[in-house]
């Protein structure tokens, strides 16, 4: 059997695998991007960068007929519309801002709940039904995010000076969820990459109007080129193809099941920033990483065996 064949059933999980890489290593990117330019004047660029890409993409896809590229927006211009102010502007902007404004360790605590506010969105709006197994392997890749913040006591700050990061962040991981888990009815009436594409196109000219006033306060003359690389890298691959591989994963593989594999993250971060930061890597951070690992190798068995794994990802 050619290896690609043998491959197809885990085109989902690869895909996805390939997205926590990319966020995972975009969360230092960006964190460093922050540290010299405004956060908003940095998605104004970041998205631009997403337009262009998922622009191609879908152009692409769609071999560039004009309905085609158009009927998104034509057929289903309120629910496009609606989850791209939802996913690419309100969560985008509290995001952002309350990376900006608190600890790693406190952004990546509060963003690990992420998974468990699609599942309670997915569940109550009856998206998907989630059973014991899968419960219990969500809480375990939050359990071992916890692990991971929460061994590094110093580094988990959720005093006064960080407190408006704090609720951003939690605000953020809410949003993030609920966007997740409203993609997928979505998702069966529309190509995923039009649903990210027009998404991002509707948040856009908000994200310009929020970011246009900081950016007369950004000295132009003194940005690095790598810090035009990092905004390339993260409107490019974390907020456009990415985007657009999470999108269709809703499509194929439901949000609960998507949204575990961002718990992977932290441990991606780990990595790259031994690599690339020579921040040592510690036991409960191992520890930790075994538990995010066994809950998303749960999640998946739960559903194999209740025969809720379906066919592999069509784009």
């Amino acid at each position: 059997m050619p290896l690609r064949q043998k491959l197809a059933p885990y085109r989902s999980d690869l895909a996805l695998l390939s997205v926590v890489l990319i966020w995972g290593v975009n969360f230092a990117v960006l964190k460093a991007t922050l540290e010299v330019m405004h956060p908003h004047v940095v998605n104004i660029f970041r998205f631009f960068v997403s337009v262009l890409v998922l622009g191609w993409l879908f152009g692409h896809h769609t071999q560039w007929n004009k309905d085609k590229l158009l009927a998104p927006i034509r057929n289903h211009p309120f629910a496009v519309i609606s989850l791209g102010l939802l996913g690419y502007l309100l969560y985008q902007v509290f995001f952002i801002v309350g990376v900006a404004n608190t600890t790693a360790g406190s952004a990546a605590l509060l963003m690990a709940a992420a998974p468990l506010w699609t599942a309670m969105f997915a569940h109550v709006f009856g998206y998907e039904r989630l059973h014991t197994a899968g419960w219990l392997g969500l809480s375990l890749t939050l359990l071992g995010t916890a692990v991971i913040v929460f061994g590094g006591t110093d580094e988990v700050a959720f005093g006064s000076d960080v407190f408006w990061g704090n609720m951003l962040m939690a605000c953020a991981a809410i949003l993030w969820g609920a966007y997740t888990a409203f993609s997928k009815p979505v998702s069966r009436r529309v190509h995923p990459l039009g649903i990210v594409f027009w998404g991002v196109v509707a948040a856009f000219p908000f994200l310009v109007g929020i970011g246009v006033p900081y950016a007369a306060n950004f000295s132009w003359i003194d940005a690095a080129l790598w810090v035009w690389l990092a905004i390339i890298f993260s409107g490019g691959l974390s907020t456009g193809i990415a985007f657009a591989i999470w999108n269709t994963a809703v499509k194929n593989v439901g949000p609960s099941q998507t949204a575990v594999y961002g718990n992977l993250v932290p441990v991606v971060a780990l990595i790259s920033g031994l690599l690339l930061l020579g921040e040592p890597i510690w036991l409960h951070q191992l520890l930790g990483g075994a538990l995010i690992i066994s809950g998303l190798f749960l999640t998946r068995w739960a559903r194999r065996v209740r025969g809720e794994v379906p066919t592999p990802m069509d784009t």
